[in-house]
């Protein structure tokens, strides 16, 4: 399914949750939505999958625009995981599921293999009141795959997940295939593995949008080459000394010393002829590693 926002924004009295945003979304691709509480990526996800109508402008779905009448319709090829769901803790987890099948009008004959897909088939008699914060957000994954659907939007999927947590819900999310899959999350360095393009969002306004490679060609933020000395009989002092010299005069970057180490932070366009440069010095060094701006780091510059 494809997604196309034209000028799409969100008002509720005075205040602009999202300011108006032209945006398109291709079909099976994976499209994270990243931001800071407060800046838009609820409301945005809820126009997304007909919850709440724009203030202005339009969401179009494989190029046309929902009517209301449509969007019922729509909807059961939508599947929505929201950050919070309520389910009665006294049912069972096959019971709620089957609650769930029956509010978006799909068989209830899914339920049983949803719940062996979200590993949950052992614990389908057990109320949900114990189960844990992992088994509840594999529940209300389950719910939002009812109706196989082609659109798949989750709303901080990871919220309140422990790494384990984390792990289990992203090897479950790996068997979803052929689905345009739209998740946000403020937690970048787990999330950005994963998706096709970023989507940042500030004061609801894109603040940055395309690939994590583009975002950080587009920033330029430079590169930190990290030399490890080769200590000499003289005295691990002096052959430290005599390495910041050597490395200063290749003039590509700015050195600092720590902890034993020695960290060049140079530009993207000058990364490679300091290496070149290195690899002369060769018998001095014992190795280097190259680290690239991170991900978080990137988006701060953008924001």
């Amino acid at each position: 399914m494809t997604i196309r926002l034209d000028g799409v924004s969100k008002r509720f009295g005075t205040v602009t949750a999202v300011a108006p945003i032209d945006l398109e979304i291709g079909d099976g691709e994976w499209f994270g939505l990243f931001g800071r509480n407060g800046s838009g990526k609820t409301s945005l996800l809820r126009m997304l999958v007909g919850l709440s109508r724009p203030s202005s402008g339009r969401v179009l779905l494989d190029g046309t625009e929902p009517t209301a009448e449509v969007w019922r319709q729509v909807r059961r090829g939508l599947g929505f995981m929201p950050e919070r769901v309520v389910m009665f803790e006294d049912q069972t987890g096959e019971q709620t599921l089957r609650y769930f099948a029956r509010l978006k009008g799909v068989s209830v004959t899914e339920v049983g293999p949803l719940l062996e897909q979200v590993g949950l088939s052992t614990a389908a008699i057990r109320q949900v009141g114990t189960y844990s914060k992992g088994m509840l957000q594999r529940l209300n994954l389950a719910q939002a795959l009812l109706g196989d659907p082609r659109l798949l939007v989750l709303d901080e999927p990871l919220s309140g997940l422990d790494v384990q947590g984390v792990k289990e819900l992203f090897e479950l999310l790996g068997t979803v295939e052929g689905r345009t899959v739209v998740l946000s999350s403020h937690r970048l360095p787990v999330m950005s593995r994963f998706v096709d393009r970023i989507c940042v969002l500030r004061a609801g306004r894109i603040a940055a949008l395309g690939t994590e490679e583009e975002l950080q060609r587009r920033v330029g933020l430079p590169a930190r080459v990290v030399v490890h000395p080769v200590h000499s009989a003289a005295g691990a002092n002096e052959s430290h000394g005599s390495l910041s010299a050597e490395i200063e005069r290749l003039n590509a970057g700015t050195l600092v010393s720590l902890n034993g180490r020695l960290v060049v932070s140079v530009a993207q366009s000058e990364k490679l002829r300091l290496l070149a440069g290195l690899d002369g010095l060769g018998a001095a060094i014992d190795s280097v590693r190259v680290e690239e701006p991170s991900l978080e780091e990137v988006l701060l510059e953008t924001s």
